[in-house]
């Protein structure tokens, strides 16, 4: 292609200008018929090809904003465009593939936009798009019948003492279905196992959000906070299931297995003190241990505990100190 001559170049800067004052307007048609002129008076340059493209996704004609842009690119690099033309083509370009829902393509037109210039726009246009492929990857994946079929094959490895593997399958069932309150409660079980208890306490949590009513999930949470010498938030988990769950066999059981934890049943000196040592993680714990009636209260206890006891008719104090006995900081004999 011939390029304009200056005074072509400056007839077609012209046209660009007012394309771009009826494109404000949004007279669309106005706008696109100077882009048309200013490109026929220099059909070298990608700007005008560029502001064309603009119009028809202005306009929502996707598929023709990306036939034009191409044909820009095309133009831009055989004239030896400025980087920064180029980078706005690309990202019209991913816009206009991400309407399309071509998103993939969309992508791969963002990276090529930044490799031109590093723009902020761009690259959270970027992330939007690879968020929404994910978005629609993971629902396009889920399959419940196909979920529970994972869910049978993890109990039977469960069973089989392979952990590692039923953790494995319970994860690929809840790709297929993330709601299933039942594949969290299982993996849950199997974490414990293997002991990645950060994980079964997030498995537990996650199974009690899906379903509150589950009182093997509030069970099982309870006896990973055990093994994490927790006895104080075991103690909670348990009467949390059993308000929503009355008389279930399996957190009674449970809530006894705490409150021997709590009474020392079984448990060194040494393990008390390791007890304590964890509750003093709890930022529950240590604003308890820093409130000063707590501290006058606990001072009393030891000094007159007798005089100590009125405290105990308050709700609040004694709620308080049941949690500090829960949680070793308070050793009963």
């Amino acid at each position: 292609l011939r390029g304009a001559g200056e005074g072509e170049k400056e007839e077609a800067d012209a046209e660009k200008a007012m394309g771009n004052e009826k494109y404000k307007a949004k007279d669309f048609a106005a706008a696109l018929s100077h882009y048309n002129k200013a490109h026929a008076l220099d059909p070298t340059s990608i700007v005008y090809m560029n502001n064309i493209a603009a119009v028809l996704f202005a306009e929502g004609k996707y598929q023709e904003c990306v036939d034009q842009v191409e044909k820009a690119l095309e133009v831009g690099k055989e004239n030896r465009a400025a980087f920064t033309d180029l980078g706005k083509a690309y990202s019209r370009l991913g816009n206009a593939l991400v309407k399309l829902e071509r998103l993939d393509e969309a992508v791969k037109a963002y990276d090529s936009s930044l490799m031109e210039v590093k723009d902020g726009q761009v690259e959270l246009k970027r992330k939007a798009a690879i968020r929404i492929k994910e978005d629609r990857d993971e629902k396009a994946y889920l399959d419940p019948e196909k979920a529970e079929e994972e869910r049978q094959k993890g109990n039977q490895l469960f069973k089989e003492g392979k952990w590692v593997d039923a953790i494995g399958a319970y994860s690929e069932g809840i790709k297929r279905d993330p709601k299933n309150h039942l594949l969290y409660s299982n993996r849950g079980q199997t974490y414990i196992k293997v002991m990645d208890l950060g994980s079964a306490l997030r498995d537990c949590d996650k199974c009690i959000e899906l379903k509150p009513d589950f009182p093997r999930a509030y069970a099982r949470k309870a006896n990973v906070q055990l093994l994490c010498k927790q006895a104080h938030k075991a103690k909670e988990t348990v009467e949390q299931g059993l308000a929503l769950c009355p008389g279930d066999a399996e957190l009674k059981q449970v809530g006894s297995k705490v409150q021997q934890s709590i009474m020392g049943v079984g448990i060194s000196q040494e393990e008390r003190e390791a007890r304590a040592q964890e509750a003093m993680k709890d930022p529950a714990i240590v604003n308890i241990m820093q409130d000063p009636v707590m501290r006058d209260v606990l001072n009393e206890m030891q000094t007159n505990p007798q005089a100590a006891q009125k405290h105990m008719m308050n709700p609040d104090i004694a709620r308080k100190v049941e949690t500090l006995i829960a949680a070793g900081i308070i050793q009963t004999r």
